[in-house]
């Protein structure tokens, strides 16, 4: 059995549900929201059953909550002034103790980047927490801004398209892509991740948790510390379906299929990966998109203590994508 699970993000911006939504019918997803309402579009994933929450300690997040609170409190009220900044810092006590929010920044920063290898220590700061929830309204923020950018951008093309007297033709905009979030604090994500999973005891599952990313710079920067894999599948060009067409559900079946074979040890023969397009879908191309799959195996990953749970101590890696 393996277990999916979105990574190193909490939020899914539109662009990553489309993406991923061609490959997986399911995933889990650390939950940063403490069983709150999800902000769409997760919210509309899991309503389908397409979307499990994994449920966090209730204190930590919410001793994280009260600090990111604090921070983005701080950071209102002082950003663009360091002048008074840098007095505030000097003569306020409470920037000075340990749970201030000046601590806390240096913290997250410093947890961050450290390159210990015992990832599987809780720190009682609970700095890698208190980072993905920053990281999370930092991705949410983003989505929020390019959702206006690209309505800005259809109402100057009604406009254009009025005063040359198209009338109601079809508008087409093209939408400039918002930058990938992976491609920002890359390691920062996946050890604040991976930390937090851990003291979640995501790991501890029965079956063996296969990591789905999005993002190229995520897979990229776990290849680096993760050793040799056991088993390895690139495909540049897969045919995909979205928007519900009635090939996806077979195509996530043969996904899962693949991914089944490589947690069991088997590599991947010429009759393991997907069939001719043609023969698998019939010729049927309604509907159909191209996209890229990477695959990575591993015993184990030296920031991850896997258990008993996972025969081998495997840990899986896939990098899913559009090309369209």
């Amino acid at each position: 059995m393996i277990n999916f699970y979105f990574f190193p993000f909490t939020f899914m911006a539109a662009r990553q549900v489309k993406t991923l939504s061609c490959f997986f019918n399911h995933l889990n997803i650390l939950d940063v929201y403490d069983g709150g309402v999800l902000p769409e579009p997760m919210a509309g994933l899991a309503a389908k059953g397409a979307l499990t929450r994994v449920c966090l300690d209730k204190e930590k997040l919410a001793s994280a909550e009260q600090k990111v609170r604090a921070y983005l409190d701080w950071a209102a009220i002082h950003k663009g002034n360091e002048k008074n900044l840098r007095a505030l810092i000097r003569e306020n006590v409470f920037f000075k103790d340990d749970s201030g929010v000046a601590a806390i920044r240096a913290g997250i920063r410093n947890r961050a980047v450290s390159r210990d290898p015992n990832m599987t220590t809780v720190r009682d700061s609970n700095d890698s927490l208190v980072f993905l929830k920053l990281a999370d309204i930092h991705d949410r923020e983003s989505q929020d801004i390019q959702a206006a950018l690209d309505a800005l951008d259809q109402e100057k093309a009604a406009l254009f398209a009025e005063l040359k007297g198209d009338g109601d033709m079809s508008l087409s905009v093209d939408h400039t892509h918002p930058p990938e979030p992976g491609q920002a604090m890359t390691e920062k994500r996946i050890n604040a991740w991976l930390e937090t999973a851990v003291d979640a005891k995501l790991f501890d599952q029965e079956g063996i948790p296969v990591l789905i990313t999005t993002s190229r710079a995520v897979m990229d920067e776990f290849l680096t510390g993760a050793g040799k894999a056991i088993n390895a599948l690139d495909i540049d060009s897969i045919k995909v379906h979205e928007n519900d067409c009635e090939f996806i559900k077979q195509r996530h079946l043969k996904i899962k299929a693949i991914l089944e074979q490589m947690a069991k040890g088997e590599q991947m023969a010429q009759g393991l990966t997907p069939d001719p397009e043609d023969d698998y879908f019939e010729g049927a191309d309604q509907g159909s998109v191209t996209g890229r799959i990477q695959i990575r195996f591993f015993p184990g990953f030296r920031r991850v203590n896997l258990t008993e749970k996972n025969p081998g101590g495997q840990i899986g890696l896939c990098l899913v994508e559009l090309n369209s």
